[in-house]
């Protein structure tokens, strides 16, 4: 693997949706590709459907978290959340983010329309790529994989490349319970985002 370079991430979304199980996944089949990972979890109400935020870095680096206006990758589970996020992208980072849109907890909250979220992104002008995550997690028949349609989505990218081998990647997933709903699901993401994301 390539050990001069790295890759910040910052996985965002609510409690419940799998975030730190992507993290853990990524950063065990970076370590078993010989690749420096590094992985933080900053939350607040987790538990009762709070923002997370999972920070991810991988390669040549030294602090877990990832500072504002460094990210080479924004990975949003769900689109509000995605649009916090988006304070920690580079100039020249990417977002990734999930069509989900969760109504928050509290009463008589507004809850934006995907096209007004897109609207922040676009006048921003970020790259960003929207991933029908929980429309692929249903077809492969379960919605609790979201989260591996997202990281494959992450794979599609090719940013991982030099730093996490694909096989190692497998894996890693084949481990998780229903593993076979879940690798179907990371292969419905990847490929969805392979010959879109590469080029954004």
């Amino acid at each position: 693997m390539d050990v001069s370079r790295k890759l910040s991430m910052v996985f965002v979304g609510v409690g419940g949706q799998g975030l730190m199980t992507a993290a853990r996944v990524l950063a065990e089949a970076a370590v078993d590709s010989s690749t420096k990972a590094l992985v933080a979890e900053t939350h607040g109400l987790s538990q009762r459907g709070g923002s997370i935020e999972v920070h991810v870095r991988l390669g040549n680096v030294y602090s877990p978290l990832v500072p504002v206006g460094e990210a080479h990758v924004v990975l949003g589970f769900e689109m509000i959340e995605a649009a916090r996020g988006v304070k920690y992208l580079a100039r020249s980072g990417m977002l990734l983010t999930s069509e989900t849109i969760m109504r928050p907890p509290l009463p008589g909250v507004r809850v934006p329309k995907r096209a007004e979220i897109e609207s922040v992104f676009k006048s921003a002008g970020i790259r960003y790529y929207v991933v029908p995550a929980r429309a692929i997690a249903e077809k492969v028949g379960s919605y609790m994989t979201e989260n591996m349609v997202l990281l494959g989505a992450l794979a599609g990218t090719g940013l991982l490349e030099g730093l996490v081998d694909m096989y190692r990647l497998r894996a890693r997933i084949s481990e998780l319970p229903y593993a076979d709903k879940n690798l179907a699901a990371f292969e419905e993401g990847l490929n969805t985002c392979r010959s879109t994301c590469g080029n954004l």
